[in-house]
């Protein structure tokens, strides 16, 4: 059954950061044509999603079962991108928001302005966990080969 959810939430984070990641540019692009500024000004606020998608890429073509069974790791990718992935919709759908409708822009910027640097801390947190992931299997191995040497000894 753990592996079943382990699959299920592996596979899921990848849907789930191609949504974030879209959702978030789309809302970044039309704050950007309203204020009329460059589209280069949105690029530190990119830079987490892709740090992310090449820490997943790395994952999964060196095979890294640190953290592609790490379950828990998994589950939290899915938590957290499906929080970003809500507050994006909310900004871009829910009409009870004053500014959303007092402006006629269909997104409340400043809801989702708001939310921006928690997007990049939960993001980065992720990116550091998986690198710490991927170095804790071979730590592991490293104290199973030192224990059987004392072993020997």
């Amino acid at each position: 059954m753990k592996k079943i959810f382990n699959l299920l939430f592996y596979g899921l984070k990848f849907l789930l950061l191609i949504a974030a990641f879209g959702l978030t540019l789309f809302i970044f692009i039309r704050m950007n044509v309203r204020l009329e500024k460059s589209m280069v000004s949105i690029m530190p606020e990119m830079i987490p999603f892709v740090v992310l998608l090449i820490l997943f890429i790395v994952n999964m073509i060196f095979r890294q079962k640190g953290v592609t069974d790490n379950i828990f790791y998994n589950l939290t990718c899915c938590l957290v991108l499906s929080i970003i992935i809500c507050v994006a919709l909310r900004a871009m759908f829910d009409t009870n928001m004053v500014l959303n409708g007092k402006y006629g822009y269909g997104v409340d910027f400043n809801f989702f302005d708001n939310f921006v640097s928690y997007i990049k801390i939960m993001l980065y947190g992720l990116s550091i966990a998986n690198i710490l992931f991927m170095f804790r299997e071979k730590d592991k191995d490293l104290v199973a080969k030192s224990s059987k040497r004392t072993k020997k000894a």
